[in-house]
């Protein structure tokens, strides 16, 4: 699948709330925000079999209106990727600031339920195009199949298992990759706070693959 696509994803919808938010103006009318990564270690994925990238920052500027004043928003996600190419396999780890404005949160990853956040990045790659020419995703097809439940940076999150169907990058055996259209996958999503930030995880794979357990097992070992 689209790693940068879905990483771009998670970045985009920071914007969302941010350009609703509503509270007393900062310095100057202006607020910056930014998140400490969040990664799986290097040599957990390695043992794993998955190929992981350094954490990559992405600063979402926005104006919005504050009792009648333009304010400015600067809120920095940052998000990593690995990636299993033997299984097409992959989890992607956000980190956003759990920051305020006049007490009402910049963060959508707070308010937004589990099946919300999914459908929310899955839109913004079919609106921006992100995913590449012929993506074709839509949210309206995903459905809920059940719940997990593991400790992740010392809390017990709930990981909503949804289906749906991806274009994905296969190995063609040959030392290219071919892309093939609405591969059926699994998606597992949840989120935690923790310090001063919202960690959201977003796993997947093809349902014609068993990788569950290890992307479970990654989401519980990512440090912040």
């Amino acid at each position: 699948m689209h790693r940068r696509g879905l990483l771009a994803a998670i970045a985009a919808s920071t914007s969302v709330a941010v350009a609703g938010c509503a509270g007393a103006g900062g310095e100057n009318g202006s607020y910056e925000f930014d998140a400490e990564p969040a990664r799986v270690p290097d040599e957990v994925a390695s043992e794993a079999g998955y190929e992981g990238e350094e954490p990559e920052s992405f600063p979402i500027e926005q104006e919005f209106d504050v009792a009648g004043v333009n304010a400015q928003v600067s809120a920095t996600t940052w998000t990593a990727g690995y990636r299993n190419s033997d299984n097409g396999s992959a989890l992607f780890v956000a980190s956003t600031p759990d920051a305020s404005v006049g007490g009402q949160s910049v963060n959508p990853l707070v308010r937004a339920d589990n099946t919300e956040l999914i459908r929310r990045l899955l839109e913004q790659v079919d609106q921006r195009g992100i995913g590449g020419e012929g993506t074709d995703i839509e949210a309206s097809s995903i459905e809920d199949r059940g719940s997990v439940t593991r400790t992740i940076l010392g809390t017990e999150v709930e990981i909503a298992k949804l289906e749906t169907t991806l274009d994905a990058e296969v190995n063609a055996g040959d030392g290219q990759s071919d892309e093939v259209e609405d591969v059926p996958v699994f998606l597992y999503v949840g989120t935690v706070q923790h310090r001063d930030d919202v960690i959201a995880l977003v796993g997947v794979h093809p349902t014609a693959v068993d990788a569950s357990e290890s992307i479970l097992s990654l989401m519980e070992q990512v440090e912040h």
